[in-house]
């Protein structure tokens, strides 16, 4: 492969990244923005002039990200299910290779790719959390209630000190994991990154910083390699509230000081209410901080490789902090990993199976990223069609009872049910919610288009201060 930089494709590029700095500076999004008509797809869409890139879509999904995303619940779910029939799995998966963490890496890399161009697409923040909310919460909501339910019968059990009625108002919200209470279903701490993930880019957008991704990946990468060890005995950990008034209130100061001189009424409000939450949140976090850091870091790779992908970001850059992330990576597990024995098989994770993990995940999107024009199988497709009930719903087969079978068919009748199951909850619940979130998002903007003015005539000064961008 041709080094960064030099080879024709990264050269075209750069010439298009060239062409879209030229077009001047980038206006903050608004919480108010204009309507935008474009229907409602997966697949990123950005203005005339600005789409460039050459991914294959069917059904208005990018196949490259679907298969992404079908590989990576696939993985999920057979590390888990195979541990549940074979304890000796979490050995391998603590020695060599931990094939869910590269399972949910791939997904925080294809987040952090389709997100902004789902911002963008929509061109107005709330269309995009009434988008959001409907995509995951009614799956999530109906697989929690099942296992809530489940924990009533003799061979599913809650985690310790699982407090029935709090505990499952807590886990509704997707924010558990950065509590100390307990997980109602075990994958699901996945979803509090993400969730904090669109706090961020909101924050961004409302900013007008929201094309600075490849910055802030290499800004956090270097923070976990800068201070992601010397901060967490201190104050960034859960046990040691009483530092929490001071490092929250210094953070939101400064955070005030950027933010509030560039916003003006609700919006400076919703700025500092979302800074305030991402604070609260990646502060009372449960992983060491280099680990929390490396996540959203991930993300936000896959967000500069999205700016490269419509020409917003030149190859170099590209490359740049793709290869930084994948050094970065590596050093920061070697310096600050610290195993801690499995209960069950008294395996300990090591640094080089984290460093491998994260990296073969960036090898593994960079490779699909840069086959992005090519048709998938479309079992693998579909596979990613529905990869989010999988994810969800291998949770709840992992509480039934282990099948009175040989290990290999107790494992393939786990895996097929979880699988068939998976398709009845993605039609049957994932897509009327989608469906209804598009009526929700419909009725919205009809109501917004009633109240705008008339075409041509005269707008408020603050209406004219607040539309959104439109990209060269």
């Amino acid at each position: 492969m041709p080094p960064p930089g030099r080879s024709g494709v990264f050269r075209r590029a750069g010439a298009r990244a060239d062409r879209s700095r030229a077009a001047g500076p980038v206006r903050p999004l608004s919480v108010r923005s204009p309507v935008t008509t474009t229907p409602e797809t997966v697949a990123p869409a950005t203005h005339a002039g600005d789409r460039v890139h050459a991914a294959r879509s069917r059904n208005g999904r990018l196949e490259f990200l679907d298969a992404l995303r079908g590989v990576a619940a696939l993985v999920v779910a057979v590390q888990h299910l195979a541990e549940h029939v074979w304890p000796e799995v979490v050995v391998f998966s603590h020695t060599w290779w931990r094939p869910g963490e590269f399972g949910v890496l791939v997904f925080f890399l294809c987040s952090g790719f389709i997100i902004p161009a789902s911002m963008e697409r929509r061109g107005d923040l709330a269309e995009f959390w009434i988008g959001r909310v409907f995509r995951l919460f009614p799956l999530y909501l109906a697989v929690l209630l099942v296992a809530v339910a489940a924990f009533a019968t003799p061979w599913a059990t809650p985690g310790a000190g699982y407090r029935p009625v709090t505990d499952t108002l807590l886990n509704t919200t997707m924010l558990q994991v950065f509590t100390t209470r307990p997980l109602v279903i075990g994958a699901s701490w996945t979803l509090g990154y993400e969730m904090v993930f669109y706090l961020l880019m909101t924050v961004l957008f409302m900013l007008g910083w929201h094309r600075r991704s490849a910055g802030i990946a290499t800004g956090l990468v270097v923070t976990a390699l800068v201070a992601g060890g010397a901060l967490v005995p201190f104050f960034l950990v859960q046990t040691q509230i009483q530092s929490w008034p001071a490092v929250v209130l210094g953070l939101l100061a400064i955070a005030a000081v950027v933010v509030v001189p560039r916003l003006a009424g609700r919006e400076r409000l919703v700025a500092l209410v979302l800074a305030a939450a991402v604070l609260l949140l990646v502060l009372n976090r449960p992983h060491d901080l280099w680990f929390a850091l490396l996540l959203l870091a991930s993300m936000f790779v896959g967000t500069a490789l999205y700016r490269y992908d419509v020409g917003q970001l030149d190859g170099r850059g590209a490359a740049g902090v793709f290869g930084l992330a994948v050094v970065g990576i590596v050093v920061v597990q070697f310096c600050y990993h610290v195993g801690a024995p499995e209960a069950t098989t008294g395996a300990t994770p090591q640094w080089w199976t984290e460093a491998g993990t994260f990296v073969s995940a960036y090898l593994v999107f960079g490779a699909l990223f840069l086959l992005r024009g090519r048709a998938y199988p479309r079992v693998l497709v579909y596979l990613g069609t529905i990869s989010y009930s999988v994810y969800l719903v291998h949770a709840l087969v992992l509480l039934l009872p282990r099948p009175a079978l040989p290990p290999v068919a107790a494992f393939a009748t786990m895996l097929a049910l979880t699988l068939a199951a998976s398709v009845l909850t993605y039609h049957w619940v994932e897509k009327p919610g989608q469906l209804l979130g598009r009526q929700v998002t419909g009725r919205y903007r009809a109501r917004r288009a009633a109240a705008a003015p008339p075409a041509g005539g005269p707008q408020p000064a603050a209406e004219r201060d607040e539309r959104v961008a439109t990209p060269a």
